[in-house]
């Protein structure tokens, strides 16, 4: 099986994009469950159609927790 290196800019991105979720995930409270790219037909100014790409990101609530008593 042929094994392609990792490039650089992709491990960088990685990290940075890592950075974005964990830092949503303080703001929120909540657990990154699932990350993905969509792509969308829209129109531009024009009228004309464009393809369009998005992220959609599911959350899943972290469960809370306490001590007994």
């Amino acid at each position: 099986m042929n094994s392609i290196a990792t490039p650089p800019a992709v491990v960088e991105a990685q990290k940075a994009i890592g950075a974005v979720l964990a830092e949503l995930e303080i703001k929120t409270g909540a657990e990154v469950r699932d990350i993905g790219l969509e792509a969308m037909v829209d129109t531009d100014a024009s009228g004309r159609p464009v393809l369009q790409k998005a992220v959609e990101i599911t959350l899943d609530r972290k469960p809370v927790k306490r001590w007994a008593t």
